[in-house]
C-alpha cells in the first residue's frame, strides 16, 4: 500500500484515521505477524479488491482484507529477532545454542525502551525454540538472567525484563527487585540474599535499614494476605538485618517473641515456614516457653510433615530429650496415634547412628507393623492415598528386611492375624501383598498353609455376595486368564525347570511349585466368590436410608468434618473416589441408618461418633 492507497481507506473510514501509521508501514517487502498463519512478508496490494498480498511461512499467498485484520496483524522491524529467524533460521539456533544471554539482549536492544515483558519475550522465543525444549530453555535462562548484571527484574502486576544501559550491581539489583517486589515472601526471599552482601560491605548500611523498615511495615499489617508464617520468616530476616546495621531488635515491632505467643496453633505454623526456619522456630519455642518447650515441640512433632520430622526430633534430641521423644513414639504406638509421616521416618532412619538411642525394642516390633498396615488401608479409605502408591507402602516393599526384624518376637498366632490383616488390606496392591507374604513365610513357614487352606473353605449354601454386574465380569475374566493362561504356563514352567536335575537344590523348581500353590489358591477362592456371587442393580436405590448403592454424606461430631462415601457391592471398592464394598466395618455400621442418625464406627479401639447429613442414589 502507498500514502495514497491509504489516504483513500482513511477517507471512506474516519474510524481508519488512528491506525494509519500501521496502514502505511504495509509496503511491498514488509514483515508481519498474523495471529493464525505466523510470519508473512507484504508482496502487494490489489486496490480493486481492497486486498494485501502476503506470502507466509507456509510458502502460500493470501489476500487479506487489511482492516479487517488489523487486530490480529502486527508490523516487524527488518532486524526484529522473528524476522531474522525467519530468513536465516539456522544462524539464530547457532546464537542460541552459544549463548542465550546474549540473544535476549539481542531482542531488547532492537525494542523501545529495551523493556519487555516476560510474558511477551516468552511468545516471542516459543516460536525459535523448538516445542519440545522450550520449557527447559526458558528456565535455564531465567537462571542466567538473574546472574547478568546488564539485565533486572522489574515485578508488579507484570513483570519485565529491562536491559539497563550500564551494567547494575548485585546489591542494586536486589534492592529494584525488593522494591517492586508484592508478595511477602518474595521481599524476605530477597532480604535474604542481601545478608551477605551487607555482612561484606558496611557501605549498604542506608538500603539495609529502609528493607528493614519495609517488611516491619508489611508484618504490622492486619492483612489477610499475609499468613502467620510468612510474618514470622519476614520478622526473622528483618532482625538479622536490624542487628547488623545496629539497629536494637527490641526497638521493632512487631517482635519475634508477640508474633509466636500470638498463635494459637503452633505446630500449624511451624509446619507452613520455610525448612531453613524450622530450628529457628523451635529455639524460639525454647527461648519462650522455658517450662513446656519439650513438650510443645512434641505436639509439633505428632501432625508435622516429613522435613520438619527429622529436624524437630533432632532439635530434641540435641537438647537433652532423646529419651523424652523415645518413650513417647512408643506412647504413640500403643495409642494408635503414630501419622503415615511419623512411621516413615521410624522406616527410615530405623538403622541411622544419630538416632539410635531412639528406637527402643517396644517400638521396633510387630505392633509398629501392624500400625502401618492400619494407617495404609486408613488412607486408602478416606482417599487420601491417591497416588499411584501410597508412600508407606513403597517403603514398605522396599526395605527388604523389615517384616523379619519387626517379626522378630512375634508368636505364629500374632504373624497369623497379621498375615489377616495383610490380606484384607484394601491400600496394598495384590502384587505387594504376595512380595510381602513371602517374607512372613520366610520367617513362619507355617502361615503358608494357613494362606493356602484359607481359600479352600467354603462359604455357606445360604451366604451370597451382593456384587455389580460389572466386577462380576471382572471377576470372571480375571478366572478366564487364570485358568486359560497363567496356570498352563506355570505348569509347563514346573516341568522345564523339573527337567534341569536334583529338585532339593533347584531353586527354579521350588518357586515354580510356589508359585503353582498360589495359582490354584486364587483359582479356588475365585470358583467360591464366583459360586455365591448375586447380581444387584443400583438404579432402584430405597434413598429413605442407606441401602447398598447409597451415596451418602456423614459428620464426625468431635471435629465436624464431613466425608461422603458411596457404598455399593463386595468388589467394587475404589478408595480414591470413596467407593467402599458394603462388606467394610464402615458400611455395615451406615446401612440401615436415615438421616441425623448417629452411627458409631470402631476402627482398632478408636471409637468416633459420626452423624449421617444425606442419602442420595449412586449414579455412575
Amino acid at each position: 500500500m502507498d500514502k495514497k492507497d491509504v489516504e483513500n481507506l482513511v477517507q471512506s473510514d474516519i474510524t481508519l484515521e488512528r491506525m494509519q501509521s500501521k496502514l502505511e508501514a504495509m509496503v511491498p517487502g514488509a514483515y508481519c505477524l498474523h495471529r493464525s498463519f505466523g510470519i508473512g512478508q507484504m508482496k502487494g496490494y490489489d486496490v480493486e479488491k481492497n486486498r494485501l498480498l502476503i506470502k507466509f511461512g507456509d510458502g502460500e499467498m493470501r489476500l487479506i482484507d487489511p482492516v479487517f485484520c488489523m487486530k490480529k496483524l502486527e508490523m516487524l522491524a527488518e532486524d526484529d529477532l522473528l524476522v531474522r529467524f525467519h530468513n536465516n533460521p539456522e544462524e539464530i539456533r547457532q546464537k542460541m545454542k552459544k549463548s542465550s544471554i546474549t540473544l535476549l539482549i539481542e531482542y531488547l536492544e532492537r525494542i523501545p525502551n529495551h523493556r519487555a515483558s516476560l510474558g511477551d519475550i516468552e511468545k516471542t522465543f516459543a516460536k525459535i525454540v523448538e516445542e519440545n525444549n522450550f520449557k527447559r530453555w526458558w528456565n535455564t535462562s531465567k537462571k542466567l538472567v538473574a546472574k547478568e548484571p546488564s539485565l533486572v527484574l522489574e515485578e508488579g502486576n507484570v513483570t519485565y525484563l529491562k536491559l539497563c544501559d550500564e551494567p547494575i550491581s548485585e546489591e542494586d539489583q536486589l534492592l529494584q527487585e525488593f522494591e517492586f517486589a508484592r508478595e511477602i515472601a518474595k521481599k524476605t526471599a530477597i532480604a535474604e540474599k542481601f545478608l551477605p552482601l551487607l555482612k561484606a560491605n558496611s557501605a549498604l548500611k542506608n538500603s539495609a535499614v529502609k528493607i528493614v523498615e519495609n517488611l516491619s511495615e508489611i508484618c504490622a499489617e492486619k492483612t489477610r494476605r499475609v499468613n502467620a508464617a510468612e510474618r514470622f520468616q519476614a520478622c526473622v530476616v528483618r532482625d538479622e538485618l536490624a542487628k547488623l546495621v545496629g539497629i536494637s531488635v527490641d526497638s521493632l515491632s512487631p517482635k519475634l517473641e508477640a508474633l509466636v505467643t500470638a498463635y494459637p496453633n503452633l505446630a500449624k505454623v511451624c509446619d507452613s515456614l520455610q525448612p531453613n526456619y524450622y530450628v529457628v522456630f523451635l529455639e524460639l519455642i525454647t527461648r519462650i516457653f522455658p517450662d513446656e518447650w519439650d513438650k510443645l515441640c512434641l505436639g509439633i512433632l505428632k501432625n508435622c510433615n516429613d522435613k520438619l520430622t527429622n529436624d524437630c526430633i533432632a532439635y530434641l534430641r540435641d537438647n537433652g530429650c532423646e529419651n523424652l521423644v523415645k518413650i513417647t513414639l512408643v506412647k504413640w504406638l500403643k495409642e494408635k496415634s503414630l501419622r503415615a509421616v511419623l512411621l516413615q521416618w521410624i522406616v527410615k532412619n530405623r538403622h541411622a547412628k544419630k538416632f539410635e538411642g531412639i528406637f527402643s525394642e517396644s517400638l521396633m516390633s510387630y505392633e509398629l507393623l501392624r500400625a502401618m498396615f492400619w494407617t495404609i488401608d486408613n488412607e486408602a479409605l478416606l482417599g487420601t492415598g491417591k497416588l499411584k502408591k501410597i508412600p508407606l507402602v513403597e517403603l514398605l516393599c522396599n526395605d527388604r528386611t523389615l517384616v523379619r526384624d519387626l517379626l522378630a518376637n512375634a508368636t505364629d498366632d500374632i504373624a497369623g492375624d497379621l498375615v489377616q490383616t495383610l490380606l484384607i488390606n484394601q491400600g496394598i496392591d495384590n502384587l505387594s501383598k504376595k512380595s510381602l507374604l513371602a517374607r512372613f513365610i520366610a520367617v513362619f513357614p507355617t502361615i503358608q498353609d494357613l494362606v493356602l487352606n484359607a481359600s479352600k473353605v467354603r462359604l455357606p449354601q445360604d451366604v451370597s455376595l451382593k456384587v455389580s454386574m460389572a466386577s462380576l465380569e471382572a471377576k470372571r475374566r480375571e478366572y478366564e486368564i487364570l485358568t486359560k493362561e497363567k496356570i498352563p504356563a506355570n505348569k509347563k514352567a514346573t516341568e522345564t525347570a523339573r527337567e534341569r536335575g536334583d529338585l532339593r537344590e533347584n531353586s527354579e523348581y521350588k518357586m515354580a511349585r510356589q508359585d503353582q500353590e498360589t495359582l490354584l489358591s486364587r483359582k479356588s477362592q475365585l470358583e467360591e466368590e464366583l459360586r455365591v456371587a448375586q447380581v444387584i442393580d443400583f438404579s432402584s436405590v430405597d434413598t429413605s436410608m442407606v441401602s447398598i448403592g447409597s451415596r451418602v454424606k456423614i459428620k464426625q461430631i468431635n471435629s465436624g468434618e464431613v466425608t461422603e462415601y458411596v457404598i455399593l457391592g463386595a468388589w467394587d471398592s475404589d478408595p480414591a473416589k470413596n467407593i467402599i464394598s458394603y462388606k467394610t466395618n464402615i458400611a455395615q455400621a451406615l446401612l440401615g441408618k436415615k438421616e441425623k442418625d448417629l452411627v458409631e464406627t470402631i476402627v482398632d479401639d478408636h471409637k468416633e461418633t459420626w452423624q449421617v447429613e444425606t442419602i442420595h442414589p449412586y449414579k455412575a
